[in-house]
C-alpha cells in the first residue's frame, strides 16, 4: 500500500517547510494557487493534483519543481507521515523529491 495523496497528508507534509525547497520560486507560485484553493475550500481530486501540490513526495514522486537544491537538509524524517506510515523501515533515502515516492509496504 501506498502513502494516499489526500488534504489529510497535504496537510501533514513538512516539504514546503524544508530547506530543499524553501528558496525555490517554483514552490512559492505552487503554494499560492494552493493557498487560493484552500481559501475558496477547492479540494477536489482535480484541482489539488500532484502537479500543482509542493509536496507529499513520498506519495507522488519526484518535485516537477527544478529549482529546488537537494545539497540542503531534508526534513521528511521530521514528518508525521514518516512516521505513521514506518518509512524508515521501508527506505533508505529521504529525499522523496529527487529520488521519488516511497516503496509500498
Amino acid at each position: 500500500m501506498g502513502i494516499d495523496f489526500s488534504m489529510q497528508n497535504i496537510k501533514k507534509c513538512l516539504c514546503m517547510k524544508c530547506a530543499v525547497q524553501i528558496e525555490s520560486q517554483c514552490r512559492k507560485d505552487k503554494q499560492k494557487i494552493m493557498l487560493l484553493m484552500e481559501n475558496q475550500d477547492l479540494d477536489s481530486p482535480m484541482r489539488m493534483s500532484p502537479d500543482r501540490v509542493p509536496g507529499l513526495y513520498c506519495s507522488t514522486g519526484k518535485a516537477l519543481c527544478k529549482d529546488i537544491d537537494t545539497k540542503k537538509v531534508c526534513k521528511c524524517n521530521e514528518c508525521p507521515i514518516w512516521k505513521e506510515q514506518e518509512l524508515e523501515k521501508r527506505t533508505t533515502s529521504r529525499y522523496f523529491c529527487k529520488n521519488g515516492k516511497a516503496p509500498k509496504k
